[in-house]
């Protein structure tokens, strides 16, 4: 009976063991099978988050003019490009007006890969409204027109073809004079020296025109918020350039425009601010606090503004041309290349 009871004992025992050893072994596979899934559905999520970023690297590209996608054509912008454990490659379409991309970006780390593909729509981070000229010459001070300048508010198009009567040659909230062999025209009047100018003067030319706020800034001049400019400062001009540039050095130039487009600013907050021209073609807008010289053969299209208070803009000494283009100031967007663009995502999806 008692070796009947030791052997029941010892079986007993021994079926724990296995029972304990089939539950130890179920136990391990269990936490080593739900760590395997557990890491793969981690990696999974990863690859999703690195194709996510390779998108959002694109769409900062894109913002700044940094890649410039291509209507109708899928262009690799990045190539397995490192990223945390892993990489991403993207590639990217526009449609024919390039106002609506196509992304299509893939993560990888190790074996596993995520695609996605979104579609964003593109407009300006600012839109530089018509700006509210007066003449080919708009200013706050007294302007002297000496040399052998032309200034000419007549209306001419992007080609420099003369299209309409235009505006005045020079608006100005003090006085103008005119000196030398320059010449001023303006409002269907061709433009015409000292000596004949004074039978058309209030035909060509604006005196005490009114004061208002626009000339405290550019920003004001433009009716943009404060501040909205600041993004396109720079320390150097780089000619030629097609673009909105901002400078705030008291002194500039002298410019050779070599063939460049945009808005050009040179202003400080004491609007002191000086700029030189000497050679060189431009089509845009120019805003400075005080014109020191214009002193070659450059061709400006499109219009001059001074936001300056009493002293003297000096535009002369030269051959150069300043003429008015409503369609150049009406389009200064399409003129400057350097706008930041605004990217909003209107569709994702997970291939």
């Amino acid at each position: 009976m008692v070796r009947n009871e030791k052997g029941s004992a010892i079986v007993a025992v021994f079926t724990i063991a296995i029972i304990l050893n089939i539950a130890l072994l179920a136990f391990h596979y269990s936490v080593k099978n739900t760590t395997k899934k557990s890491g793969i559905r981690k990696t999974k999520t990863s690859v999703l988050n690195i194709a996510e970023a390779g998108k959002e690297h694109l769409y900062g590209q894109v913002g700044w003019g940094m890649f410039k996608p291509k209507a109708d054509t899928m262009v690799s912008a990045f190539s397995n490009k490192p990223f945390k454990n892993g990489s991403f490659s993207v590639a990217c379409s526009a449609n024919t007006t390039i106002d609506t991309i196509f992304v299509r970006s893939t993560g990888r780390e190790r074996e596993f890969a995520s695609t996605i593909e979104c579609i964003a729509a593109l407009s300006p981070d600012i839109t530089i409204p018509i700006p509210p000229i007066r003449g080919a010459i708009t200013a706050r001070s007294n302007i002297i027109i000496k040399g052998n300048i032309e200034v000419d508010g007549r209306d001419y198009d992007s080609s420099n073809v003369l299209i309409g009567p235009g505006l005045f040659g020079v608006s100005t909230c003090m006085s103008l004079s005119v000196e030398g062999s320059a010449t001023v025209g303006g409002n269907s009047v061709a433009p015409v020296s000292k000596q004949s100018i004074e039978s058309v003067f209030t035909t060509v030319a604006q005196e005490s025109a009114p004061i208002n706020g626009s000339f405290d800034s550019p920003e004001a001049f433009l009716g943009l918020p404060p501040g909205s400019l600041d993004q396109y400062k720079v320390s150097t001009l780089t000619t030629p350039f097609n673009g909105l540039v901002y400078l705030t050095d008291d002194y500039v130039g002298p410019v050779q425009f070599e063939n460049s487009s945009g808005v050009l600013i040179v202003h400080n907050k004491f609007k002191t601010s000086e700029l030189q021209i000497t050679n060189g073609s431009f089509k845009g807008l120019i805003i400075c606090d005080r014109m020191a010289k214009v002193n070659g053969d450059a061709q400006i299209l499109g219009a001059v503004v001074t936001l300056c208070d009493g002293e003297v803009s000096t535009f002369g000494n030269g051959t150069a041309v300043i003429r008015y283009s409503s369609y150049v100031l009406s389009n200064l967007n399409k003129f400057c290349n350097n706008l930041k663009k605004k990217v909003s995502e209107v569709s994702w999806k997970e291939l």
